[in-house]
């Protein structure tokens, strides 16, 4: 299985990228849009497709491209299930959403006080405590998926919600003031359930099935899998190229555990088109469903920003019009449904493959569906006001990203993160430590778009401590003296190559040996071999671990904590050996490079242990 900070990240691309996608034909008809979807599928591998357009009135078409099951060279079908992954969330917020339409549920009402039986660890608690709506917008601080709550191990029997929620409360421990910022976090949507549970008096999954699945005559569509459903479900696939995969259970059920099909996803959309309503089913109340499209719980709405992740719906503002959703991303399979603020149209696509080349079919799909349903509408205007230099001016500085999604992964992606805002003549630039300036462009006086965008997708706003912050959907950057940066990043990017070195030197240590030259000290020098190791060894055994084991005590775990507390240990010894290696008359060059690799041992030391990596214990992460 692909690391699990790789394969979040890259859902998460899939939902937000601004990449462009190749040149596709504007189909005129539905025919030309099949052709031209089978033509993508050819191109990119991927094996399947599950596709429906939608207007208001009707669902034009819905129906499958490819296969099913590539092996078997079973044909999708409109009825054909797929893995839909994140897109789960939008229904239990519609549920939850349900509940205080119907004055069962306060939105605003702390967690503690209606799911007390929840572990969260807020310093805030006294003023900004954790609340419903925190969850459904992944504004709580809460990090994402810790590794032992995350796929179910071999044949456990089910949990219950609360029996999964206990499992690592660490993964709801707040890191920010809760309702400022947001950071993706599945255990969020995990307390969701819960309370959907508890509110509703029955299971989460029982709820949605009453109130929404049924309702809409969505028949194919669970959160639980019978032996019927597996019968009409996809084949995943790990890559266009990959091995089929086969059904991951998951610890946080209402995250991502629904299936579903493209007509079923055809009808939800229709309803959300018709605000609420599709035939003489009513869903939910069209202000409640305002309420869901827009985010309201960061410093970016408190600023204006009404782009950006509501409850269960985001914007899109990367296709050829504006649209609101949700993508999905599980092992196999990759989902998006879309519909555009107008309620004229929207689209399903639903995909039996995750990798690089699925997200390209994904975007090239959606794209497509969007201009034909489209093909008669101008396009929309790209707003953009001018502003002078001075206004611009307040915006210029170095950002530092300070919502990180995965903490564990933070240590190395902060490393790479923020950016100069820089101003030439009367215009802003993004400038990242890595890769090519793009403009800002501005919408209002404080919010800005990227050029690809439809829409202002950031804003620039002060803090509760007067700080300036950039902040949009899934960004929050504060303003701060680039210095205080770099003189952390700097030199933990120099250990890099310094303890790269050690193999290379290592090799003239040794061949000056096989020559009968040896030079002594080889009690400093094979401590200075073990520096590089210890760095490479806790990472090297988790990449050929499984990731569903990165949770249990077992030989890379064990190793990633040996190998994590044997940096500082390490940094002692070389010092104290090249002490005593000086005394005894070592070369300047030995005694300085030594002293460099064990200043390295040690600034990596105070750098992890600022991160709590030190001593990882994996298994109890």
């Amino acid at each position: 299985m692909k690391s699990v900070l790789a394969f979040v990240a890259l859902c998460w691309a899939a939902a937000l990228a601004q990449a462009q996608a190749p040149a596709d034909p504007a189909p005129q008809t539905v025919e030309e849009f099949r052709d031209a979807a089978a033509r993508v599928l050819a191109e990119t591998g991927v094996p399947g497709a599950g596709l429906a357009l939608v207007r208001r009135d009707e669902i034009e078409w819905a129906g499958g491209v490819g296969y099913a099951d590539r092996e078997r060279q079973t044909p999708v079908t409109a009825d054909t299930n797929f893995r839909v992954g994140s897109i789960s969330k939008t229904f239990v917020a519609m549920a939850l959403v349900q509940l205080a339409e119907d004055g069962l549920l306060d939105l605003d009402a702390p967690v503690y006080e209606v799911a007390p039986e929840v572990a969260i660890d807020n310093p805030w608690e006294e003023t900004h405590p954790v609340r419903v709506i925190h969850l459904l917008q992944h504004t709580a601080g809460f990090d994402d998926m810790h590794f032992n709550e995350m796929d179910v191990r071999g044949d456990q029997p089910e949990r219950s919600l609360e029996d999964v929620l206990r499992l690592n409360p660490r993964s709801r421990r707040v890191r920010w003031p809760p309702g400022t910022r947001m950071a993706y976090s599945n255990p969020g949507y995990g307390v969701a359930g819960l309370i959907l549970e508890t509110t509703a008096a029955m299971p989460y999954e029982d709820y949605i099935q009453q109130e929404i699945f049924e309702p809409l005559h969505m028949t194919a569509s669970s959160f639980r899998l019978t032996a019927a459903d597996e019968a009409r479900l996809a084949q995943g696939h790990a890559g266009p190229d990959g091995p089929p995969v086969g059904f991951t259970r998951i610890y946080l059920r209402p995250a991502g555990n629904m299936h579903s099909s493209a007509a079923d996803m055809a009808r939800f959309v229709q309803m959300l088109l018709g605000w609420g309503e599709l035939g003489d089913a009513f869903v939910i109340d069209p202000e409640y469903l305002g309420n869901m499209e827009q985010p309201r719980t960061t410093l970016a709405a408190e600023a204006g920003l009404r782009n950006g992740y509501g409850s269960g719906i985001f914007t899109r503002l990367d296709l050829p019009y504006k649209m609101l959703g949700h993508d999905g991303c599980i092992d196999g399979f990759l989902s998006s449904y879309a519909y555009s603020p107008s309620r004229d149209a929207g689209y399903v696509v639903l995909l039996n493959s995750t990798g690089p080349r699925a997200d390209e079919a994904m975007r090239r799909l959606s794209a497509m569906a969007v201009s034909y349903l489209k093909r008669d509408v101008a396009p929309p205007d790209k707003p953009e006001v001018a502003l002078d230099a001075a206004t611009l001016d307040r915006y210029v500085g170095y950002y530092q990203d300070a919502n990180p999604r995965n903490q564990f992964a933070w240590p190395a992606q902060s490393l790479f993160a923020g950016q100069a805002i820089v101003r030439e003549g009367n215009q802003l630039f993004v400038q990242p430590p890595i890769g090519e300036r793009v403009r800002l462009i501005p919408v209002s006086e404080s919010a800005f778009r990227l050029d690809g965008e439809l829409d202002a997708s950031r804003v620039f706003t002060l803090d509760a401590n007067g700080q300036m912050v950039m902040a949009a959907a899934q960004v929050y950057a504060e303003r701060v003296p680039r210095w205080r940066i770099e003189v952390m990043r700097v030199p933990v990017l120099a250990t890099i190559p310094l303890l790269a070195s050690v193999f290379a030197v290592a090799i003239v240590w040794i061949a000056r040996l096989r020559r009968a030259e040896p030079r002594g000290f080889w009690e400093l020098k094979v401590a200075l071999l073990l520096c590089p190791l210890a760095v490479l060894a806790p990472a090297g055994a988790l990449a050929v671990t499984p990731m569903m084991n990165w949770g249990v005590r077992n030989t890379a775990t064990v190793a990633v904590f040996v190998g994590t507390l044997a940096i500082p240990v390490l940094a002692l010894v070389v010092a104290l050996l090249t002490l005593a290696a000086v005394r005894e008359g070592a070369s300047r060059w030995l005694a300085t490079y030594a002293a460099l690799v064990g200043l390295a041992m040690g600034g990596m030391s105070l750098y992890l242990s600022s991160h709590e990596m030190l001593g990882l214990r994996l298994w109890n992460y």
